[in-house]
């Protein structure tokens, strides 16, 4: 691993994260930063560095908090405008996987997803419209989005329910517009199931649980929110599926 003298100034930008709402209604519009979720879906990929602008940066001073490991996302603050975006990977960092100019506008939100392989990485970047949950409403926001470059053409059902039920056919690098599903006290979990459009097999399967959690002391992760599921790897990675929270 080659070792490049980076200034302090990357370690502080790639550790901030949002604490904010990531609803484009929440964010103030006098904000001078953009909310960007990253997801390494990068078949092969060791952790990523996410490189904002053009710092110099001594890699091994990087701590696990600065690295995207394959199959997590983390979320980003980075100013409003244009910026310089860079991934490299920890094991080999003479080797950019991927870079871009992107822009992007005050107290907006986007989601990065870095998917193919090592050898031929590729992007799907979203410029986010995300639903407002009332809530009064016991309702979780679930979206689906193909990763998996292995596997084209996919279909998604609840289990126990016909084959494409939910979605019929999601092409690689295709996702779905977020839909409502009923998350009240006679809901514990979906059980989400991903297959070839062409066998019916099934490929990946996620639970979403704890839907009817209701304490004061454990947070439910579903219920007013909207969050997308993946389906990853494929190839010399196993087909799995990953849940990337949107807020």
């Amino acid at each position: 691993m080659k070792t490049n003298h980076i200034s302090f100034f990357l370690m502080t930008a790639i550790a901030i994260t949002s604490l904010f709402s990531c609803k484009k209604s929440a964010l103030s519009p006098n904000s001078t930063v953009a909310s960007l979720s990253v997801v390494n879906a990068t078949v092969g990929a060791s952790p990523v560095v996410v490189r904002i602008g053009n710092p110099n940066t001594i890699y091994s001073t990087l701590t696990s908090a600065n690295k995207l490991n394959y199959g997590t996302s983390n979320l980003f603050s980075p100013i409003a405008g244009t910026n310089a975006f860079s991934f490299v990977q920890t094991t080999d960092t003479t080797h950019t996987l991927f870079s871009a100019n992107l822009s992007l506008q005050n107290a907006n939100v986007y989601s990065l997803y870095l998917v193919g392989t090592v050898a031929q990485t590729d992007t799907v970047f979203i410029h986010e419209n995300l639903p407002i949950i009332s809530k009064t409403d016991s309702i979780a926001s679930i979206r689906f989005v193909n990763l998996s470059s292995a596997n084209n053409a996919v279909s998604v059902d609840i289990k126990g329910q016909a084959n494409g039920s939910e979605v019929a056919n999601l092409n690689y690098k295709g996702h779905t517009t977020f839909k409502r599903y009923n998350a009240d006290h006679t809901v514990a979990s979906y059980v989400f199931e991903f297959r070839s459009v062409s066998t019916g097999t099934v490929l990946a399967t996620y639970t979403l649980s704890g839907v009817n959690t209701n304490s004061t002391t454990v947070v439910n992760n579903a219920r007013f929110h909207n969050q997308t599921i993946a389906l990853i790897g494929g190839g010399t990675a196993a087909t799995s599926a990953l849940l990337v929270p949107n807020y």
